[in-house]
């Protein structure tokens, strides 16, 4: 079960940083095509600006969930690392269980939002502004995930740097 779970979330990693580089590269290019319209040609291209705005959602939170998966996310360590004191793992473990109810609780509130703006639409690209919002909710839920499977994940790959920090 353990090794299945691992597996699985290898496999979801894979898929994130893909959406990343994809996102990433559609950035570039929109952008690209934004300034070249706008300040060569003389002739913005209205659609570029939206685009944008849509990828850099999908960008942060499937990077937020990368992050997460990696621990390279800025978490305040200082008091945990350098004061050892009784139940200081029990405390880590706690401060995961919060993570992951937080970022449950979030992805439950956006994808309640995504399905309220369902109905409104981008003006230039002429869709539901639902594509942008379902990033927030799936992107929590990946990050919940890369956290709750932080308590499996075997110590000495955290001691590495690879899983989740306690």
């Amino acid at each position: 079960m353990k090794n299945n779970l691992l597996a699985m979330e290898a496999a979801v990693v894979r898929v994130e940083e893909a959406v990343v580089f994809a996102v990433l590269a559609l950035l570039v290019v929109t952008l690209g095509l934004q300034v070249l319209s706008r300040f060569v040609l003389e002739f913005p291209l209205a659609w570029t600006e939206e685009l944008a705005r849509v990828g850099q959602i999908w960008l942060v939170f499937f990077g937020a969930a990368v992050g997460a998966r990696r621990a390279e996310h800025f978490v305040v360590e200082l008091f945990m690392e350098r004061v050892a004191f009784p139940g200081k793992r029990m405390v880590a473990r706690t401060i995961d269980v919060i993570v992951v109810a937080f970022f449950c609780a979030l992805a439950v509130m956006a994808a309640q939002a995504a399905i309220e703006g369902a109905g409104q639409e981008l003006p230039t690209l002429g869709i539901s502004i639902a594509w942008a919002y379902t990033a927030i909710p799936i992107g929590c839920l990946l990050m919940a995930f890369h956290f709750g499977l932080a308590w499996i994940r075997p110590l000495e790959a955290r001691a590495a740097g690879e899983g989740v920090a306690e």
